[in-house]
């Protein structure tokens, strides 16, 4: 059941991603809510590890109120993964779960992107793409 997950999110990745998929790199799959991060990270032999963080970056109007711990406990969360073998780039879906008034503003999508990529880079993990949804639904690739 797992492979299926990994293979459902692969086939969602840009196909302008060809080359780096043939390497059959991790996925994470990163849940925000209220000052929690659950993350999933789905492997090409399908296995998966679950890690999850607490901290205080959200309120109750935005997912990311505050930018800095946002990055500093995804950070953390990425950090509890091993290294991608061979300099093997991983995509990261960042899922909104928390329920908010007006969805997802083009800022708070911004402020996501940069997060994962900020965090991404103080982790040592080389992260190619970044697909940002709301509530399951994606709001941008």
């Amino acid at each position: 059941m797992r492979l299926s997950i990994y293979q459902r999110h692969l086939d969602n990745i840009p196909k302008q991603y060809k080359f780096p998929i043939l390497f059959r790199p991790p996925i994470y799959v990163i849940e925000l809510s209220n000052n929690q991060m659950l993350a999933v990270c789905y492997y090409k032999d399908g296995s998966s590890k679950r890690q999850q963080i607490n901290a205080d970056f959200s309120n109750r109007r935005m997912v990311i109120a505050d930018f800095l711990p946002a990055v500093h406990a995804m950070t953390d969360l990425l950090r509890k993964f091993p290294k991608h073998s061979f300099g093997v780039s991983g995509f990261v879906v960042a899922n909104v779960t928390e329920t908010l008034a007006d969805g997802l503003t083009t800022i708070e999508i911004k402020a996501i992107r940069e997060a994962v990529w900020a965090a991404s880079g103080q982790a040592k993990r080389r992260i190619i793409n970044t697909a940002v949804s709301y509530q399951g639904q994606v709001v941008s690739q």
